[in-house]
């Protein structure tokens, strides 16, 4: 019975990305029309809206390895095997409640928009720094996660073929070079820098969304053989 919760809660989880993982207005759209029309209020709401897509990704993707950690745990004890990955899953729990916790800070949103305004955009930039590593080192954290739990799985005779993920190399961008090619153009580069902002988490959305359906699919599928 544990077994099938722990499975229901990863399903949850799973199935949670249709809220969380957000796609926006299209980027011509908006900066060429919508923030215009609205003289600037729609930047500001878009720029809330990616600081917070940044965190609802973050907290989902911490409750949805949290959730695959113990239905891993629940299989292996429930088949008598906890003893040969009970290390592994205590090493692995341990990784990613650190990641989260000391790498993957909650960027607030809300808080992040006051202080921008507070210090007249300056703490922006600093917002927007974070937004851009947080979207590269999830990708890291989460291939790790994914090599760790294919090593358990194997150990466990769960699977025959581990879940990976695939990390896209083209987030891996520097802040300092796109701020300083954004003034040294006089704010040209900006354009660049702002539809990659926009439009750079839906390129890792379908790598994350197929390792999450081959996870469920495989735990559902040692849930039935029980």
């Amino acid at each position: 019975m544990e077994q099938i919760h722990a499975v229901r809660q990863v399903d949850r989880y799973v199935h949670q990305r249709r809220a969380t993982d957000q796609r926006f207005v299209s980027w011509p759209l908006y900066y060429f029309l919508l923030r215009w029309v609205t003289l600037g209020i729609y930047s500001i709401v878009i720029f809330y809206r990616r600081l917070k897509r940044a965190d609802l990704f973050r907290e989902r993707q911490a409750h949805y390895t949290a959730a695959v950690i113990t239905a891993t745990r629940q299989f292996a004890e429930q088949h008598e095997h906890y003893g040969a990955a009970r290390d592994d899953l205590n090493d692995l729990w341990r990784f990613m409640k650190e990641r989260f916790e000391d790498e993957h800070k909650p960027i607030k949103a809300g808080v992040s928009l006051a202080l921008s305004f507070l210090t007249l955009g300056i703490y922006g930039f600093y917002a927007t720094y974070r937004t851009m590593r947080f979207w590269w080192e999830i990708q890291l954290t989460e291939q790790d996660f994914y090599d760790q739990l294919g090593t358990i799985w194997a150990k466990l005779g769960m699977v025959n073929y581990p879940v990976t993920l695939e990390v896209n190399e083209n987030l891996h961008r520097s802040f300092g070079i796109y701020l300083f090619l954004t003034i040294i153009t006089l704010g040209i580069f900006w354009i660049v820098w702002d539809y990659r902002m926009h439009t750079d988490p839906e390129k890792i959305y379908p790598e994350f969304h197929s390792a999450e359906d081959g996870v469920l699919g495989a735990l559902r599928t040692v849930d039935m053989r029980g």
